[in-house]
């Protein structure tokens, strides 16, 4: 009895961490620049032309313009340019994002790069508001896109 209680508390809780990091904002530091930080979201169940797409629907209601700027080998990568970043008092940024299957190929990987006018970008090193607000904008994007694909 006692090992069957362990049994299922482990994969009770395994299943919980599992489900909570799918909604997990990763930040890690450029390798070419410790002072830029790039934030990645893990989609699951949704393609990657459907996610861009609302990507690029997302930018525009920030009055930004989406452009492709490099696709090979599952990877796309774009550059959304004079976006009106609503978290950051609506300053004018320039965002890089990348869109690449994840490990398992069960949805999609999202990594941005944030970009000010004076070519800086930003970190939670330089300005940890800034870190948690890019955040909060990416989890935004990514739960409209999971309430739109549960709709369809």
């Amino acid at each position: 009895m006692k090992n069957t209680f362990l049994i299922i508390s482990f994969l009770l809780t395994a299943t919980i961490s599992k489900a909570q990091s799918d909604y997990q904002i990763i930040e890690k530091s450029l390798p070419y620049n410790k002072l830029a930080t790039s934030f990645t979201t893990n989609i699951i169940g949704v393609g990657e032309s459907l996610s861009i797409y609302n990507w690029q629907k997302f930018i525009e209601k920030h009055s930004g313009t989406t452009y492709v700027t490099s696709y090979g080998e599952g990877d796309i990568d774009l550059e959304s340019k004079h976006v009106k970043f609503p978290l950051l008092k609506n300053q004018l940024v320039t965002i890089y994002s990348r869109f690449a299957p994840n490990n398992s190929e069960t949805g999609v990987l999202l990594t941005i790069w944030i970009q000010k006018e004076d070519g800086t970008y930003y970190s939670s090193k330089t300005n940890p508001d800034s870190g948690k607000n890019i955040k909060q904008w990416l989890l935004l994007f990514h739960n409209e896109l999971m309430d739109l694909n549960r709709t369809h």
